[in-house]
């Protein structure tokens, strides 16, 4: 049985598209705020486990086993945050850190009746998907960073990023929002929004957090 840690990385790498790309440790050890060697130690007991595949030079990607038990965590994780929000009038901001508890301690009877109290909904709070039989990749998968100045783009799914979401929230920016590109300033790497009237600015990697479509 895998622990909190190792389905933490699992996630981790689901997150960063590792259900059909290799992701490297160091964009692994960014992702999830430790050092490098720690991801490698982790990749050896998981790729033991035959829960990753390690190529050298090109990083890990999970194996069909690895992808099935991810999908599941990931499954409890958003369901659980698309309840606390519709039935216990949680802010969107609010729910990641309770998921994050819940997900490892609720059994799969509740999972499945708080799915279908919900209607079996396609989608969590940030807009991330709610990983199925047939569909495991997400939707809304073009960066916010990849557009360019003058476009107007309708936020579709962002991050579960604690620290990007209560920013997104004191700024009122939510899903469904368009903003339009109005700046990119690349010393600085900047990126200034116009949204509901206001000017937004946020960093460029916040901004490959975020995906929509131009509208």
């Amino acid at each position: 049985m895998l622990t909190e840690e190792q389905e933490d990385y699992l996630k981790a790498i689901f997150g960063l598209n590792g259900t059909t790309d290799f992701v490297s440790n160091k964009n692994l050890a960014h992702d999830l705020g430790i050092k490098p060697s720690s991801v490698s130690e982790m990749m050896l007991r998981l790729k033991k486990d035959e829960y990753v595949d390690i190529r050298p030079y090109k990083g890990v990607k999970l194996t069909p086993k690895g992808l099935q038990h991810t999908t599941n965590i990931i499954k409890r994780h958003r369901l659980i945050e698309r309840f606390l929000i519709e039935e216990l009038e949680y802010a969107w901001d609010e729910v990641h850190e309770e998921a994050e508890i819940l997900e490892h301690r609720v059994s799969d009877r509740f999972i499945n009746k708080i799915d279908k109290m919900m209607g079996y909904p396609d989608t969590c709070p940030h807009g991330g998907i709610i990983p199925r039989e047939n569909q495991v990749e997400e939707i809304y998968t073009i960066p916010l960073n990849t557009y360019e100045v003058g476009d107007n783009v309708e936020i579709k799914r962002v991050m579960d990023y604690v620290i990007l979401l209560d920013y997104l929230s004191s700024e009122a920016l939510q899903i469904g929002d368009t903003v339009k590109i109005t700046k990119k300033d690349s010393l600085n790497q900047l990126i200034e929004l116009t949204v509901h009237d206001k000017t937004v600015m946020i960093s460029d990697t916040n901004a490959s957090y975020i995906f929509g479509i131009k509208k």
